[in-house]
């Protein structure tokens, strides 16, 4: 019986809390919610997605499923960056309900090739400032490893979907939109509920795709009866896609062997309704609540609005190069080395170059074996570059959060490397830092949104 192997989930490293709104427009929107994550302003439902697959992934995946509610194409980066490049992949977007699809997308591999799959979640919705309907939007993303015998068993899955007008939509430009004319989402839950299994004993534990506090309690009375609920959304805000699964990952807090989840996905007049029985206590780090609880940085509502691009209705061009302009074929031929860190040795001498090279410095040879770096080291020296002194590339960057370090980077394996720092204060970085290796957007240009590596205080 297929199941659910291993669990995962990434939450960026900024909050903001519902005060800061209070303060800034006279109220606050998100019901129920306290706080919500805040994506970096050069992360995005990519990045977001690698973060948290990159703690699952073993080398056995033979499919990766992609789910973003309105989100860029996530598989191709992601399967690329985690060297999965033979695998089969898909994406599913267009509504919250993409996660449910691609979770039984995922059952179905596994259930016909018994092998694994790996299904990723990532969602920073947007809204325009001005709408109420932007303060509970969130960011996060999840993993989970569905294998033929993973612990979390499923036993059985349903689905139903009702022709729906005024639900959420996505506009032209990709902004969240509601024309709030209808609510289908009990008659959807009642009916997929309905081509389920009947608990085996007792009460389920109940995991719910949650935009606010109430969503889930309102949409389920009378329909289930629920041991406990799982809910993450008071300290996340609503992580669209992803918010099923960090429920989920809440609500197997302390699940013993035979109790059973309803795991139940919604969007767009649509829905997905799992039970999951436990067999065997699947792998995942500690409570999504707990790390929510931890240690975060908070952010003033201006520098909130800064990082979700909220400031300035002006196209902030990145066309004309000025020194850090990449050329799509060069930028291909060296994705192994911007996305794995991947280092040549020389197979003569076993000198190790970053990035790597035709000709060995040392011994002149030219013949190199691939090797990826850990990403791990510690600052060796540092600039910080002012406002108006980067390369046209990073204007927009300069433009909404302001100076920016650039580091030479000492890696553990040896070679130096120089990539902008990320996620933290520009005085706060200083020789010797401990420091680590994050895919991130470096800039978009000729259409194209280039990734690569940055580097993150190591206790990030």
């Amino acid at each position: 019986m297929v199941g659910i192997e291993a669990l995962s989930y990434y939450f960026p490293g900024y909050s903001v809390k519902a005060r800061e709104y209070v303060d800034a427009w006279g109220y606050f929107a998100g019901w129920g919610i306290r706080e919500k994550t805040v994506a970096s302003f050069d992360e995005d439902e990519v990045t977001m997605a690698l973060e948290a697959a990159s703690r699952l992934i073993t080398g056995d995946v033979g499919y990766v499923a992609a789910a973003t509610f309105g989100g860029p194409r996530i598989s191709n980066t992601v399967v690329t960056a985690l060297g999965l490049e033979g695998c089969r992949k898909a994406d599913f977007s267009g509504s919250t309900n993409a996660s449910g699809e691609a979770f039984l997308s995922c059952v179905d591999y596994v259930e016909a090739s018994k092998g694994q799959a790996l299904l990723i979640t990532a969602d920073m919705p947007r809204a325009a400032p001005e709408d109420p309907a932007e303060h509970g939007l969130g960011a996060a993303s999840t993993a989970l490893l569905i294998t033929p015998d993973g612990g979390l068993k499923i036993g059985g899955t349903s689905a139903h979907t009702e022709e729906e007008y005024g639900e959420l939509f996505l506009d032209s430009r990709g902004v969240r939109r509601s024309l709030e004319v209808v609510d289908l989402s009990r008659k959807v839950f009642r009916r997929s509920v309905e081509g389920l299994p009947e608990a085996s004993e007792g009460k389920r534990r109940v995991a719910c795709y949650e935009p606010d506090a109430r969503f889930a309690r309102r949409s389920l009375q009378g329909l289930v009866e629920a041991s406990h609920v799982g809910s993450v959304v008071e300290l996340s805000g609503d992580t669209g896609c992803s918010s099923p699964f960090l429920a989920l990952m809440d609500v197997l807090q302390g699940m013993k062997e035979g109790e059973e989840v309803l795991l139940l996905t919604y969007g767009g007049g649509s829905s997905v309704a799992v039970v999951l029985r436990q067999r065997s206590a699947p792998a995942m780090p500690e409570s999504p609540k707990k790390a929510l609880a931890s240690s975060r940085t908070y952010l003033t509502y201006l520098r909130y609005a800064q990082l979700r691009r909220h400031l300035s209705s002006q196209d902030v061009s990145t066309e004309m190069s000025m020194g850090a302009y990449i050329s799509l074929p060069s930028y291909l031929e060296s994705i192994e080395e911007r996305y794995r860190l991947t280092a040549s040795r020389c197979t003569s001498c076993s000198r190790l170059h970053f990035p790597p090279r035709h000709a060995c410095l040392d011994c002149g040879g030219r013949t190199f074996s691939r090797e990826p770096l850990c990403g791990e080291g510690e600052v060796f020296s540092y600039t910080v570059i002012a406002r108006g002194s980067s390369p046209t590339e990073f204007r927009e960057q300069q433009d909404f959060v302001g100076e920016y370090a650039v580091a030479l980077v000492q890696l553990k394996e040896g070679p130096r490397i120089v990539a902008q720092m990320t996620d933290c204060d520009p005085d706060g970085v200083e020789i010797g830092l401990p420091v680590r290796a994050v895919l991130r957007r470096v800039y978009r240009q000729e259409g194209v949104v280039r990734y690569g590596y940055k580097f993150v205080p190591a206790k990030s």
